[in-house]
């Protein structure tokens, strides 16, 4: 088991919160890892090392931390991940002049043979940082609540989530995973709409406004908007927004996001905005969806 320890600080002016969930009592073999060891962790500094034979995948689910890896700096915001090599002593802090604890997930393993997904445990330089723009957040989180269930279906389904993880960072560690730069393909009207719905459905939470979709596919926005509401007898924004509104939902739901954090991750310029246009289409606030249907307590 990697030597892992967590070091939960409290400084003046920070409101005292943090936990240390620890899953496992045994090792689990799976098809392609070994797993040893899932920490969901709530606090402020933390610090470990990776044994001689493990790899440690954090996940940052909120906050923004600062890593020291063997004595080097990077900085980890949400929703990216580092990939720490076997033998690596590493250091993480809530990033200075914030007054949050930051929460990350550790994923402790170790590969099995040497086919299969062994390729993407040799990528790297041994601290590599890792932008998610896949969301993969909602793979970790149902890790976790894998983690909880422990039934005869666990073994199963966690050899899956973890295949899904692995094989997720070894695309971004490669570019695979991000958002295409443009695309130089002339396209006729309806593979222009496939396209754009494929883009739209893929990357909500990476889209700011829409002529950034415009700008990947290759055309104009005028003339985008023009050929989604003639195809779809629907204009480009709404569907944009019904897409949005979706998301939220489907997060409100689950019960693992504040409003705060949905609102920002959806690209909303404030929570009020954000309200007003989910009671616009829901006819509820997101307080009120969440308690009407979430997992657990609503949580601005």
């Amino acid at each position: 088991m990697s030597l892992t320890r967590t070091v939960t600080a409290y400084p003046a002016g920070k409101v005292v919160a943090g936990f240390d969930k620890r899953f496992l009592d045994r090792t689990f073999r799976l098809s392609q890892v070994l797993l040893h060891q899932v920490h969901d962790r709530c606090c402020y500094e933390s610090e470990g090392r990776s044994s001689a034979d493990e790899h440690l995948l954090i996940y940052m689910l909120s906050g923004n931390a600062d890593v020291a890896v063997e004595g080097k700096l990077v900085h980890l915001p949400h929703r990216q991940l580092i990939w720490i090599k076997p033998c690596y002593s590493y250091q993480i802090t809530a990033a200075e002049k914030s007054n949050k604890a930051i929460r990350f997930v550790t994923v402790e393993m170790s590969p099995v043979g040497k086919q299969g997904l062994e390729a993407v445990f040799r990528a790297g330089d041994g601290h590599q940082v890792i932008c998610d723009t896949a969301g993969m957040d909602e793979l970790f989180f149902e890790l976790i609540n894998e983690l909880q269930i422990q039934d005869h279906y666990t073994q199963t389904m966690l050899d899956s989530l973890l295949n899904r993880i692995i094989v997720q960072a070894g695309r971004l560690l490669e570019g695979v995973g991000s958002p295409p730069k443009g695309i130089e393909k002339t396209f006729n009207k309806k593979e222009l709409l496939y396209q754009t719905v494929q883009y739209i459905d893929q990357h909500i939470e990476k889209i700011d406004e829409l002529g950034q979709v415009a700008e990947v596919l290759g055309y104009s926005y005028s003339y985008l908007s023009h050929v989604f509401r003639a195809e779809m007898s629907v204009s480009l924004q709404a569907y944009w927004v019904q897409r949005r509104m979706m998301r939220a939902m489907s997060r409100l739901q689950s019960g693992r996001s504040s409003i705060t954090q949905i609102s920002e991750d959806l690209h909303y310029q404030s929570i009020h905005s954000f309200s007003k246009a989910f009671k616009k289409v829901t006819s509820f606030t997101p307080t009120e969806y969440q308690s009407l249907y979430g997992k657990g307590r609503s949580n601005e």
